[in-house]
């Protein structure tokens, strides 16, 4: 199939597919007068290089992890799935504090145990030395 239509299947522009054949992660075939030819199982592929991507895997360690042996892969993978994990929950913490803080009536952060909490669990400075 065209580049096109691999494209539209994977859910990226075209120019991401010849980016990621220049880059050395996938490696369609070619037809006469060098047009790409995308197999299903091409697709499939770019279709995991983009949820890798999706994951923030690079391209270089995408490359990599395609000729690494399979303990090597998965313990990156479970690492950089770790590491989404704990953004997820950061992200999750931040987004909880500032719902709340869009509510909250206390005009001092230090006066409301909530954004008390959250600050000193998300690391934001407080003076306040004695618990709400």
């Amino acid at each position: 199939m065209r580049i096109s239509l691999a494209a539209d299947l994977v859910g990226v522009p075209a120019h991401v597919l010849r980016h990621w054949e220049d880059e050395g992660v996938l490696a369609p075939s070619r037809r006469s007068g060098k047009q790409r030819d995308f197999t299903d199982q091409h697709v499939n592929e770019a279709r995991i290089i983009h949820r890798l991507r999706q994951a923030g895997i690079g391209l270089a360690e995408i490359r990599e992890l395609r000729s690494a042996p399979a303990g090597h892969r998965s313990a990156r993978l479970t690492a950089s799935a770790e590491r989404i994990a704990a953004e997820a929950t950061r992200l999750d913490a931040a987004a909880a504090f500032l719902r709340h803080t869009a509510r909250c009536e206390h005009p001092v952060i230090d006066e409301c145990r909530q954004c008390h909490d959250y600050a000193i669990a998300g690391g934001l400075r407080s003076t306040r030395t004695t618990p709400v």
